[in-house]
């Protein structure tokens, strides 16, 4: 079973299992939860691991009658909120699974998860570069973070064939501080030794990382950290080059209204201005900008004026990149 689905799913499998199996007069204990796990979902699991997603589910709402209660096992209490609540529990785990990384014991698990009569296809995503060694990468960051101490680790770039080449022979070491999921991609902060600013770095250009006995470094004592690290505002600034979100006024065709909702959300107001729209965004630069370079013949710039000179050299310089061939 594929490792970052595998733990995604256990509790949402137990769940599965109590509801199929458990009854009040035949509760489960928890040798037979782990025997159903593998006979319904080829699910190998500790006995520590089920009694810790049995808590999980009860932290969560859930009903259960336990061995301490009744002194045979677990089974679900019945009751119409908890059947409300584990039909919202399940689709909020299906969502997290058909998201994730793709393998074939995976997806074998998320079919034997669904309703049958009305299952939920996901297509994966052309644009996306998940490495096999992504779960265990993680597990060791967390790992490190957990316990407060320095990790070291090369990291690399990615060669014509997909493989990874490290950018330099040794190591880096470097200070943990958190993990941050943003694009469909993994990022860490750290600081690396000798450097007093914090960084990003993607997880899954990472290998060879290995825990150190040496504490980490107090994020106090980098730069522009003296109040401590805003986790989201420092990954907007990297990933966006800013973290301020500025007012970008767009003329776009009306069929984009849906495309201005997925892009910005919250963040747009728009008026109808015939057969087209005006949208008032607030939102970074660069993803104003991707809008825009997505949707050239349906959208345009209006202010603020220095942006659309900024698009319209970038553009100019586009084109001058392709010369007129005979």
């Amino acid at each position: 079973m594929d490792g970052s689905k595998g733990k995604k799913a256990l509790s949402l499998c137990i769940l599965r299992v109590l509801e199929k199996h458990a009854t009040k007069e035949q509760p489960l204990t928890t040798r037979q939860i782990i025997s159903l796990l593998d006979a319904d979902f080829s699910m190998v699991a500790e006995r520590k691991a089920v009694g810790r997603n049995l808590i999980l589910l009860q932290e969560m709402g859930f009903e259960l009658s336990t061995y301490q209660d009744n002194g045979k096992g677990y089974y679900l209490l019945s009751s119409q909120k908890s059947a409300t609540d584990r039909s919202e529990y399940r689709a909020l785990l299906l969502d997290a699974l058909l998201r994730a990384p793709a393998s074939e014991g995976a997806l074998a698990l998320i079919k034997g998860l669904q309703d049958p009569t009305a299952p939920i296809v996901a297509v994966p995503s052309v644009r996306r570069r998940l490495s096999a060694e992504l779960p265990s990468i993680l597990d060791s960051i967390k790992n490190a973070i957990s316990n407060g101490v320095q990790i070291t680790f090369l990291y690399n770039n990615l060669r014509t064939d997909g493989s990874l080449q490290p950018q330099r022979s040794t190591p880096y070491l470097a200070s943990p501080y958190a993990i941050a999921l943003a694009d469909e991609t993994y990022y860490v902060i750290m600081s690396i030794s000798g450097y007093g600013k914090p960084l990003c770095y993607r997880c899954d250009l990472m290998s060879d990382i290995s825990l150190t006995d040496t504490p980490v470094r107090s994020v106090t004592e980098l730069q522009d950290c003296q109040d401590g690290l805003d986790v989201k505002s420092f990954i907007r600034r990297s990933l966006y080059q800013s973290n301020e979100a500025d007012t970008h006024v767009l003329l776009c065709a009306r069929h984009l209204i849906g495309a201005l909702w997925d892009a910005f959300a919250s963040t747009v107001t728009m008026d109808e201005e015939g057969d087209m729209v005006r949208a008032c965004v607030v939102a970074p630069w660069s993803q104003v900008r991707e809008f825009l370079l997505k949707n050239l013949k349906h959208a345009v710039l209006l202010a603020p004026e220095y942006r659309c000179t900024q698009l319209k050299d970038d553009l100019l310089a586009t084109v001058s990149c392709y010369p007129n061939r005979q």
